[in-house]
């Protein structure tokens, strides 16, 4: 049943592989950056404002990552100049690049963030980015409108950024907000059974067999890895469907899958939120967690803070009604080993899109091998084994 199953997903991937390097879809110019209508827009933020209409949206390009950005310019008539109303949104969309948009499409990226948008969102709308219009297409087309934030409201963070301490305690308890929501929740088996666990996402099993390759080719060829962590990579990926197993057996919630700190931004209020929600998936709480802090801190700031963020957290869940939540020490614990996801997240990336961003890949590659090595990840590894043997 399993292999049949895992059948199945790959020709779904494959099938989404090719619609995403198509060059074309039916209906796909409404889903890009400037994919939505001025009347569009109109509707979404001007339902209570008699009158009010956007004469023109004037879309000025951005970046191109994992999606394409921009930012929208809005120019209002009278009646919403006088309102106040928004004249800047921010918006995702359709990746002008192929490869991108086979990235998207295989691993159902942005259906994830859609259907976070237009399917969870209010129940956590505090802990991230207020939408105005969410829309998926096949083939990795898509478009998203988000409210934006002014320097004088948020600091927003770079990818590998050491963020402030106070900001992490800030992020532990926008987790706890988070998870806290959808807790071993009944919705899982009902209309959220789309939010599956990791090792079930669109094209995982695909990604499964390239992780090895990247590994032999890339990781395991680098001078600045000592040789006990490639050995410990090299074993974790051996043994992946163990370590899924275990994981899958824990009670799960809502996790956001990629909290590293460029996802996250600072409120003046000095509260936090997350965006880019391309990775949702149902996992153990902890998971975005350990993610976070092995992504965002230095190892001396780490090795001296974890324990009490963990605590944080914990405590975070218990405030918010949450039962069952582990103790400190079984926190703790699961910490140790899912370090080892974290790292994967880092150093497979990095081999295949910023590798040649040295300070980037230094920076992470020294964080995340002193977490390793502190956190004695491979006993940890090791003791997961035991218990399956």
């Amino acid at each position: 049943m399993v292999e049949m199953a895992t059948i199945a997903e790959v020709g779904r991937t494959l099938k989404n592989i090719a619609l995403g390097a198509s060059p074309w879809v039916p209906g796909q110019s409404r889903h890009g950056v400037g994919g939505f209508t001025a009347d569009e827009l109109t509707a979404a933020l001007a339902g209570e404002v008699p009158g009010a209409r956007i004469e023109s949206v004037d879309v000025r390009a951005g970046d191109a990552m994992t999606t394409d950005h921009a930012h929208l310019a809005l120019t209002w008539n009278e009646a919403g100049r006088t309102a106040g109303l928004p004249t800047a949104l921010f918006t995702k969309g359709t990746p002008a690049g192929a490869s991108t948009r086979i990235l998207n499409s295989a691993f159902g990226l942005c259906q994830n963030e859609v259907r976070f948008y237009n399917e969870l969102y209010p129940a956590v709308a505090d802990v991230t980015l207020t939408p105005y219009g969410a829309r998926l297409r096949s083939g990795g087309r898509f478009a998203i409108a988000l409210a934006t934030l002014e320097p004088h409201e948020a600091t927003f963070f770079e990818l590998g950024q050491t963020v402030p301490l106070a900001h992490a305690g800030s992020v532990v308890d926008a987790l706890a907000t988070l998870h806290s929501a959808y807790w071993d929740s009944p919705r899982f088996g009902g209309d959220l059974n789309w939010l599956t666990p990791y090792s079930r996402q669109p094209g995982w099993p695909i990604g499964q067999r390239v992780m090895p390759l990247v590994n032999r080719t890339w990781l395991q060829r680098r001078d600045d890895v000592p040789p006990a962590i490639k050995q410990l990579t090299t074993g974790y990926l051996k043994n992946q469907r163990v370590f899924d197993a275990e994981l899958e057996s824990l009670p799960s919630t809502f996790c956001h899958g990629d909290t590293h700190a460029a996802n996250t931004f600072a409120r003046a209020d000095g509260t936090a939120g997350l965006f880019d929600w391309q990775q949702v998936h149902k996992a153990p709480g902890m998971r975005d967690v350990t993610y976070f802090i092995g992504w965002s801190l230095e190892p001396d700031v780490r090795a001296a803070s974890e324990r009490d963020l963990i605590a944080r957290y914990l405590d975070g869940l218990r405030t918010h009604g949450v039962t069952g939540v582990p103790s400190l020490d079984e926190a703790f614990a699961l910490h140790r080993w899912l370090m080892m996801i974290a790292w994967n997240a880092a150093w497979a990336p990095l081999a295949m899109y910023g590798g040649d961003d040295h300070t980037l890949c230094t920076r992470l590659l020294s964080r995340f091998i002193a977490a390793l090595d502190d956190l004695d990840t491979a006993g940890a590894v090791r003791a997961v084994l035991d218990r399956h043997a």
